[in-house]
């Protein structure tokens, strides 16, 4: 079978390596080149959690954690650094709920629990969740390992190609075409036909010194904030959904008011943090009003649409799913 992989994003080729491996005749096309920063794939690093409030996700995270482990066999590569991770503010009860559906260990710590176990955090009154399996996934080696396991398996990758119609008068060439191009992917989609319900926002990120590796944190609010190691800086912070609807085709700015609320934040929870900002950066998050994923497929189209900000995670689990879509009749 031939199919077209539209965007090569870290999405893009997780769905082409399953795809080549499985023995199709796979063409990656990429309108920018395999690292660009002007997507949702870029940067250093990624959280990677079992907590969430849906136990779907709990379940995804099992499946996808064993294909990350043979991703790092196969590549020879470190991707995964547990670090243990953190939540604390709204509606744990839900995340232990779901733990509790799916086996997942965690532990219930007071304030005076957790403050002696990580002397440098200083956390809320009340409970947090610890779940000891989380962490940080390097999400430039990730990419790279989809990237280079598609190639090494026979796939085709072509850089520089914008692709912007998906109708006959188009330039793909394939039995089935799947769509992973992110923030570009509505406007893609709409040349076949397909209406793909999805907002752009343009999000900023802030990079924080910290001295020593703390667990990731998400603070679940509106927004919920998080954060997690960085190798370079210490630790990199977020807000979740906080930014403008964006223009993808924008280059888009640093958000002033986003880095001061992380500095804020930063401030109260990390006691050896210097909370003035070393670096900053922006990515793109295309959301879905409920933030699930949309994976389907609508005749010869396959739309791998995560991931409303917190798909990287699932990475090799959504390529395989992606990769059946692209099989089934």
């Amino acid at each position: 079978m031939r199919v077209a992989i539209v965007g090569a994003g870290v999405m893009g080729c997780a769905a082409a390596r399953s795809l080549a491996r499985r023995g199709h005749d796979v063409t990656i096309y990429e309108r920018f080149e395999i690292g660009h920063k002007r997507g949702s794939s870029h940067g250093p690093t990624r959280i990677y959690r079992f907590s969430y409030p849906d136990e779907r996700y709990v379940a995804m995270m099992k499946e996808a954690y064993t294909l990350w482990r043979e991703l790092e066999a196969a590549s020879q590569t470190k991707i995964l650094f547990e670090t243990g991770g953190l939540d604390m503010g709204k509606d744990l009860d839900a995340h232990i709920a779901a733990f509790e559906a799916h086996d997942i260990r965690y532990e219930v710590l007071d304030a005076h629990r957790a403050a002696e176990r990580w002397p440098s955090l200083t956390l809320p009154e009340g409970d947090v969740l610890f779940q000891a399996d989380g962490g940080v996934v390097h999400a430039e080696r990730a990419w790279d390992a989809f990237a280079q396991g598609a190639l090494a398996a026979g796939a085709r990758l072509l850089e520089t190609r914008k692709i912007d119609d998906l109708g006959p008068d188009g330039f793909v060439d394939a039995d089935v075409t799947v769509v992973t191009a992110g923030g570009w992917a509505k406007q893609l989609l709409a040349t076949a036909g397909i209406e793909l319900n999805v907002r752009p926002t343009r999000e900023t990120v802030a990079y924080f010194e910290i001295p020593d590796i703390p667990p990731t944190l998400v603070d679940w609010g509106d927004p919920s904030v998080y954060a997690l190691h960085d190798p370079v800086h210490g630790v990199k912070a977020g807000e979740h959904i906080a930014g403008p609807t964006t223009d993808p085709d924008e280059s888009g700015e640093i958000n002033d008011d986003s880095i001061r609320r992380l500095s804020e934040w930063v401030a109260v929870r990390y006691r050896d943090a210097n909370a003035t900002a070393r670096h900053a950066e922006t990515c793109i998050y295309t959301n879905t009003p409920d933030e699930h994923f949309v994976l389907e497929r609508r005749g010869s189209v396959v739309i791998g649409s995560a991931c409303s900000g917190h798909g990287f995670k699932f990475a090799p689990l959504i390529g395989a799913r992606l990769a059946d879509l692209a099989e089934s009749a």
